[in-house]
């Protein structure tokens, strides 16, 4: 397995999960935690304090809240497929919406750590069910779940946006990206009930350092968007996100211990993330697809003939023997090249293992009915992509510097036919 190839599918479920997490500790959530239980269990917050028992406690707690998680994670979850459904027009133009979307996500970062103040964002609309005392019943606390998932918004929402964009970043994984954004919130929500007595007591003294989870939230914030920022770009991801992580450390330092406000260093870093992703933008956005200059071979190691596929859209599928997401691509696209031959595309394969005999050995086993030829990862680099598989082209007929399209991941079949006819159509 090559981690550099998936370090950007990890980085999105870390900062997904890291999300969830932080979502729980908002303003509008934390504050409120007695009272969700309360009206889950139909129990007084003093009766929840004096529970007999610890099955009197999960009888009637840990039951409801289970199913109040179901439901706020099943809309998320649908959300993650809408944001999928998108992916592939935001991949078309990845690197300006990337660029806007992490100065929307940093704008929500400084306000959620003070440095700004953004006033709608302080309003929450919440759904009032009217509890009334009574003990909810299974259904009743699934409808209370996807309630809170409506109704909490936009107090959770300057952390949802950025898990959404993230999401849609990721063509085929956006629904697991925003179950894993789901879970990071569930878990402190069941071992809460789980652990309702300790919970308590550590209630109070949360409420007391809220200023400095909100920082802890809006790093976070911060750190995701130079996910969004840096992610289309050839530059190694762990650069701009181990750079941003160290400063965002350093503010939080300075602000808890030395009591220097934070709205200046937080500005100043804002700009200059934004500032170097404009720089790389500007140098890599319109670099020229060097099809002339790779070195692709044949089976035999001798250079690969590339004339032959002139005047044709051709999809470049970029694929590992090592990369089992590759290794899911292949019936689909063997699917697409049997029955649409012919129709002015050609699905040429790029396998980069590291050793010849590798890649041979596996396009063999696999059965690949498409053509074939093996370079490397960096090849990556020679159409300004990162070196992260699958990875999907679609390269203009005549213009060979021209990449109509990108999926990093499988958008599904319908789509992938849809933007290759769309290419054909263009010609």
């Amino acid at each position: 397995m090559n981690p550099v190839a998936d370090a950007s599918l990890f980085s999105a479920f870390g900062i997904c999960f890291t999300q969830g997490l932080f979502s729980f500790f908002t303003p509008c959530v934390l504050p409120l935690i007695p009272v969700y239980l309360s009206f889950l269990s139909g129990l007084s917050f003093d009766q929840l304090q004096t529970a007999q028992s610890a099955g009197t406690r999960l009888k009637k707690v840990f039951g409801n809240t289970l199913l109040f998680v179901l439901g706020f994670s099943t809309i998320f979850v649908l959300l993650g497929l809408g944001a999928t459904s998108i992916g592939g027009f935001l991949t078309t133009y990845l690197r300006p919406i990337a660029f806007g979307a992490a100065a929307v996500v940093l704008i929500l970062a400084l306000h959620f750590m003070g440095a700004i103040q953004i006033s709608f964002l302080n309003y929450e609309k919440r759904i009032d069910m009217g509890g009334g005392g009574k003990k909810m019943g299974p259904l009743s606390s699934f409808l209370f779940g996807l309630a809170f998932a409506f109704g909490w918004t936009p107090c959770i929402g300057p952390i949802l946006a950025a898990v959404l964009l993230i999401a849609a970043s990721q063509p085929g994984y956006g629904a697991f990206l925003l179950a894993t954004y789901a879970a990071g919130l569930a878990i402190p929500f069941l071992l809460t009930a789980l652990f309702l007595n300790t919970f308590m007591s550590l209630f109070a003294k949360m409420k007391r350092h809220m200023e400095t989870v909100e920082l802890i939230i809006g790093a976070v914030l911060v750190i995701a968007a130079a996910y969004l920022l840096f992610n289309p770009f050839t530059v190694p991801l762990w650069i701009p996100l181990t750079v941003t992580a160290g400063a965002m450390v350093l503010i939080i330092a300075l602000k808890l211990v030395a009591k220097l406000p934070v709205r200046w260093p937080a500005l100043i870093l804002a700009v200059g993330m934004l500032a170097a992703g404009g720089v790389i933008y500007a140098q890599e956005a319109g670099a020229p697809a060097a099809w002339e200059q790779t070195t692709w071979t044949d089976e035999t190691g001798a250079p690969a003939d590339l004339s032959r596929y002139d005047g044709q859209v051709i999809l470049l599928n970029f694929f590992a023997s090592w990369c089992t997401p590759c290794k899911e691509e292949i019936p689909h696209l063997g699917k697409i090249w049997q029955e649409h031959q012919g129709e002015g595309f050609v699905i040429l394969a790029v396998n980069v293992d590291d050793e010849l005999a590798d890649g041979v050995s596996f396009v063999k086993e696999m059965n690949v009915p498409y053509p074939v030829v093996y370079g490397k990862l960096t090849d990556l680099s020679t159409f300004g992509l990162r070196a992260a598989l699958p990875n999907n082209v679609i390269i203009d007929a005549h213009d060979r510097t021209k990449v109509r399209q990108n999926f990093t991941g499988w958008p599904g079949e319908e789509t992938m036919l849809e933007e290759l006819r769309a290419a054909v159509a263009a010609k």
